[in-house]
């Protein structure tokens, strides 16, 4: 064994490997990513809203694009899981939809030099890329599932975030088919019910 490890360390192979895992850990440094911190759904009365936070980290590439003047668009998407038959039930009845989204476009402004959050006709600007990121990557009261009448015992849905590629610019689609850097998806995470805070005794 000992005769195997020797011969194999004094192969130059080895710092070929070694190469090659460097320069992939250094690629993976500059990558983009998306992860979830926290992923909820609250029951007020018949309202079923949502809530979640992610951390957001944009590639070299995509801060380039975006300095550049391209419009990301970064959409949350839901989906209800369970009660199976009621969703297709009702989606086949009334055409309700047990799907939701809503998506919000971060752009850069070179002559005021900030960076701006749209969504819904509504804007936002901020001096910092951090604070625009911070802002795009927290969700709250999100109402979904309108009109339903589902009950917190059988309910089950789950939720991602990501940066929707069917919403970029033709040649931005084809750029990022394909390419890593260009990958920003949170995946599909199960939505956990949101404890009640303590209530405090009276002093």
């Amino acid at each position: 064994m000992m005769v195997f490890i020797t011969h194999f360390f004094q192969n130059r192979n080895w710092r070929q490997l070694i190469a090659a895992v460097l320069l992939l850990c250094a690629m993976s440094a500059y990558a983009g990513s998306i992860k979830t911190i926290k992923s909820e759904v609250e029951f007020n009365g018949n309202r079923i809203e949502l809530a979640a936070r992610y951390a957001v980290t944009l590639s070299p590439e995509i801060e380039t694009a975006l300095k550049n003047g391209l419009s990301l668009p970064f959409t949350y998407d839901f989906k209800l899981t369970r009660p199976h038959f009621y969703a297709w039930y009702r989606s086949v009845a009334d055409s309700f939809n047990p799907t939701a989204s809503i998506t919000y476009r971060l752009s850069y402004q070179p002559l005021t030099r900030q960076y701006r959050l749209n969504t819904g006709g509504l804007s936002r600007s901020f001096n910092t890329a951090e604070e625009a990121l911070l802002a795009l990557t927290i969700i709250r009261s999100w109402a979904v599932l309108e009109s339903s009448n589902i009950t917190p015992e059988d309910f089950a849905g789950k939720i991602r975030f990501r940066l929707d590629h069917s919403q970029l610019p033709k040649s931005y689609q084809l750029t990022a088919l394909g390419d890593e850097s260009w990958v920003l998806d949170s995946g599909w995470q199960e939505l956990q019910r949101n404890a009640p805070q303590p209530v405090e005794a009276a002093q």
